[in-house]
């Protein structure tokens, strides 16, 4: 015997093969079967910020980090670092919309070069002068000259710092004595003659894919004068940095050492 559905009992049976496709359809996004992939990490580290020098670049990179919500690593020179209003002012408008913060020395000395108890004092001055101008409580190392011995590893741990950023060149990203390698994989630009040139935006991004492909991430490396010329800000180096961070944002997202040692 055929049964014949009366139109109403049809729409019900329509609107339940629906209501069940699409909780199939949910349960495999959500549950892992489907699910869509996470763009790769990139880092943008810039050193040696500090009091008036390089202050048009510095400016353009701090204000252009805010924004665009761009957030940036940001090593410190902390005991040269608070007198100038203008940077002190715009690197907290940057660490407000999500820039972090890291201790680049005192006045960028090589810690290779200091016993442990003279690496402590830098690294204990340093933070705190950091939390008492920026309300930043940071635990990122990022040596000045790449420079860092056992006592630096040492001194960060009685120090409470957990990250250390050197380059890859010469570490690779690891863990030592528990704290977390995650060195710069990625040089904005070259210096030859003491002229810094920025590389093409393929080199770049060409880099940028092979250190994903090591590593996992990319962390850009660069410096604020990098930006200057002839003491003035280089106006094509400051466009194709705009251009290329538009390009990577494209199939990348930005992060932070930080936000990152959660993720690797």
């Amino acid at each position: 015997m055929i049964q014949i559905l009366s139109s109403s009992k049809k729409k019900a049976a329509v609107l339940f093969s629906l209501l069940t496709l699409g909780a199939v359809i949910f349960a495999a996004f959500t549950g892992g079967f489907l699910r869509i992939p996470q763009k790769p990490f990139i880092v943008i580290r810039v050193d040696d910020i500090q009091d008036f020098a390089f202050r048009d670049a510095q400016l353009f990179l701090l204000k252009h980090s805010a924004e665009t919500n761009l957030p940036l690593s940001l090593a410190v020179i902390a005991g040269m670092f608070g007198q100038d209003a203008d940077i002190l002012d715009a690197v907290q408008l940057a660490v407000a919309s999500g820039c972090e913060v890291g201790v680049h020395g005192w006045e960028h000395e090589n810690l290779a070069n200091l016993s442990m108890k003279e690496q402590m004092t830098i690294l204990f001055q340093a933070k705190s002068r950091i939390k008492e101008l920026l309300g930043v409580d940071t635990q990122l190392l990022i040596p000045p000259m790449f420079g860092f011995d056992n006592n630096t590893i040492s001194a960060m741990y009685e120090e409470s710092y957990t990250i250390i950023s050197t380059c890859a060149d010469l570490h690779e990203p690891s863990s030592i004595s528990g704290i977390k390698n995650i060195p710069a994989t990625v040089e904005l630009s070259t210096l030859l003659n003491d002229i810094w040139q920025m590389k093409s935006i393929d080199t770049i991004s060409a880099e940028v894919e092979k250190s994903i492909e090591l590593y996992g991430y990319a962390a850009i490396v660069t410096h604020p004068q990098e930006f200057i010329s002839n003491g003035q800000i280089n106006q094509t180096a400051r466009e194709s940095y705009i251009n290329l961070l538009a390009k990577l944002s494209e199939t990348h997202q930005f992060t932070t050492f930080e936000k990152l040692n959660l993720q690797i």
